[in-house]
């Protein structure tokens, strides 16, 4: 049994850096410590000029200030006051003469006292933060780093496929354990979420109790938790229930942009379910409520594409091509086949290993008349030859000077890599998938099926 990509993201990926929140108020707290220099290269003792700074940027990417800031004395003594919008984990950038030596993270809270200790060049190996919500996160850490070991045995198959249900309630009670011992600190919040992830599929009950708890005292999720009770929600009660949680969401949110978020997530949620008509009355609204954010109307400019062009029930985009075995494939070849065309790179990790997934995929649902297509993009006849000698060639796979790379990512609006289309018999488009969405493309399956 493989762990989910997407539980693995919220005990890693989601905890780094998130200083984008647009609240108003203002928070504060005092750093002080010491930065000295490996005596190697700083024979006189002269540790003064070392710089730790923190840059704050907006949820629109258009404005950037300075949070913290602070220069070293000639004993290598800092101090100083961080001024912040929200508890976050932060970037400290530490140079000198204008080299960074390295990128330190530290929990900013309000009131909370930092010391922090460290010696140039080996900053990252020799730094030390001490405080009441860093030595949290720390704690934190530790379960984590504990925790993907075990993902690791899970992975390599030493814990048999009988316990793993009981391993994984294990872990969500030891981070569940960490968020109640330390009530309010930032990293107790992230532990309470991991904690709430284990638990989809396993006991939804218990996960839907824990969330409750969650959003009692915190009034907001991270997007991974969001989505695994989406998930639980949109297959107990229907898509209903999901947009109802969503509005609850969107009158607890406190920030601009966990309020920009959970619109996105609605869009996107209607969008996948065919409900493009609403979609588009919800984007209109977004378009006007945030037109001033750059990154905002980024994502708003490619959905609109995607609702015009790519949207379930329209009609997939003609293409045409060579495989690498001489066969000419094109939108009249697969007529009245119902087949799943993916674009990726094959030195893409996150398509190897889904690789195994897809031919297991290809060998139960071909009975069902489906044909997987492979656009490889960014390939030569090495690369493309290297990466199937182990691994079989199974399905049509396009030669790279047989299409345009640039034009088809373009036409597809590809942003990610792989990205899936599940095109049914009639050449309309069941679904797209992104990435991590993969879990996603057997419930797709299950149309072809039907049909």
């Amino acid at each position: 049994m493989k762990i989910r990509a997407g539980l693995l993201s919220l005990i890693s990926a989601l905890f780094f850096f998130g200083c984008s929140s647009d609240s108003e108020q203002e928070l504060s707290n005092y750093i002080n410590g010491r930065i000295t220099v490996n005596e190697e290269l700083e024979t006189g003792g002269n540790y003064s000029g070392i710089e730790l700074l923190v840059a704050y940027q907006d949820t629109a990417g258009e404005r950037r200030d300075t949070i913290f800031h602070a220069v070293t004395d000639r004993d290598g003594y800092f101090s100083g006051t961080a001024v912040f919008n929200s508890t976050d984990l932060y970037p400290v950038v530490v140079s000198r003469n204008r080299n960074a030596f390295g990128i330190i993270s530290m929990v900013f809270a309000d009131g909370d006292t930092i010391n922090f200790t460290g010696q140039l060049p080996d900053l990252n190996q020799t730094a030390e933060i001490s405080s009441r919500e860093n030595d949290v996160y720390q704690t934190f850490e530790r379960v984590e780093r504990n925790f993907r070991r075990v993902v690791q045995y899970i992975n390599a198959g030493a814990i048999s496929a009988d316990s793993v249900g009981m391993e994984l309630e294990k872990w969500s009670d030891i981070y569940w354990d960490l968020y109640e011992e330390y009530p309010g600190a930032y990293a107790s919040g992230l532990a309470g979420e991991a904690s709430i992830s284990l638990l989809r599929g396993l006991n939804d009950s218990l996960m839907v109790a824990r969330t409750e708890e969650i959003l009692t005292n915190k009034n907001t999720l991270l997007p991974a938790t969001r989505q695994a009770l989406m998930e639980y929600y949109a297959e107990e009660e229907g898509l209903e229930k999901v947009t109802a949680f969503l509005d609850r969401l969107e009158n607890m949110a406190v920030t601009e942009g966990d309020m920009m978020n959970l619109k996105i997530e609605r869009i996107e949620l209607l969008y996948d379910s065919s409900r493009t008509s609403e979609a588009g009355e919800y984007l209109d609204r977004f378009k006007n409520e945030f037109s001033d954010h750059e990154r905002a109307m980024e994502w708003a400019e490619n959905i609109t594409y995607d609702l015009a062009v790519l949207s379930p029930g329209s009609a997939f985009p003609s293409f045409s091509f060579t495989t690498i075995t001489g066969d000419s494939v094109s939108t009249e070849t697969m007529e009245g086949t119902p087949f799943l065309i993916e674009i990726t790179r094959l030195d893409n990790s996150l398509y190897q290993q889904q690789y195994d997934r897809t031919i297991a995929i290809y060998q139960i649902y071909r009975n069902f008349g489906l044909e997987i297509i492979t656009i490889p993009l960014v390939s030569n006849d090495v690369v493309i030859q290297a990466f199937f000698e182990n691994r079989g060639l199974y399905w049509p796979v396009a030669h790279p000077d047989s299409f345009d790379g640039d034009e088809l990512i373009e036409r597809l609006n590809i942003n990610r890599v792989p990205t899936r289309f599940l095109i049914d018999d009639d050449g309309n488009i069941i679904r797209r998938y992104v990435g991590n969405e993969y879990d996603e493309v057997v419930q797709g399956l299950q149309r072809i099926i039907t049909q």
